[in-house]
């Protein structure tokens, strides 16, 4: 059993990279190119899903009407499929989940209480924006673990969405209260800053302050290609991200 206790964030996070050459295309890295270490990767998906099962769980519970409840426990279901996914990889590793996740538990505890929400609306579009970039960061950095890895985290990440259902209840709570958008345009983009930082953290480590260290400028473009994804999903809404 690969064993985490002794080790600091830091330590972990150093491995993501392993010594290989990077191909580039023109002046930039491609995320696929990247060769995370499994156990810490795998570690931190995992713990970011499961604050998402939680948060989405809250929300369920304060759902206002009958309707966004059932699109909501759909919501809860995925988001626990796919954490439990995760953490059969690692248990295929014969690795312990817990103890790969604990190196990022106080940064991922950190980002869940950024993202929390003034409201049930806010946590609804934090839920939208916190998973479509996660799930775009984990499929772009996947390529680069063991095939059979590759594989089945690939599966748990596209098997199913939570897209659809969060959408519609976002864009009906828009046309119901159409003053919501400028506040949630501005909520949405706070919350691309908060994800980024845990996608730098897995690529790059922290700091020596435990903080997340910001992306190399050749490797910048490929975050950039995220951030364009998310900015589509804002548009479907009619918000400005």
């Amino acid at each position: 059993m690969v064993k985490w206790f002794d080790r600091t964030p830091r330590d972990v996070t150093r491995q993501l990279l392993r010594q290989h050459r990077v191909p580039v295309v023109g002046d930039r890295v491609l995320l696929s190119d990247v060769r995370p270490a499994l156990a810490p990767f795998v570690g931190q998906a995992l713990g970011l899903e499961l604050e998402l099962v939680a948060k989405a769980g809250r929300v369920l519970a304060e759902a206002p009407s009958l309707e966004s409840r059932v699109a909501l426990a759909e919501v809860v279901r995925i988001h626990a499929a796919r954490a439990g996914a995760f953490a059969r990889i690692l248990e295929g590793e014969h690795v312990d989940a817990e103890e790969a996740m604990r190196p990022f538990a106080e940064t991922t505890r950190s980002f869940a209480d950024a993202i929390a929400g003034a409201d049930w609306y806010e946590q609804v579009l934090a839920l939208h924006v916190a998973s479509g970039l996660l799930v775009d960061f984990f499929v772009s950095i996947a390529p680069g673990l063991p095939e059979d890895d590759q594989d089945a985290m690939l599966r748990a990440l596209r098997s199913e969405t939570t897209h659809p259902h969060l959408v519609h209840l976002l864009q009906r709570a828009i046309v119901a209260t159409p003053r919501l958008s400028d506040r949630l345009a501005v909520w949405g983009r706070r919350i691309v800053g908060d994800a980024l930082l845990q996608m730098y953290l897995a690529v790059n480590g922290p700091d020596d302050s435990g903080r997340a260290v910001p992306s190399q400028p050749r490797l910048e473009p490929a975050f950039n290609d995220i951030v364009a994804s998310h900015t589509r999903r804002m548009d479907e809404l009619g918000l400005t991200a």
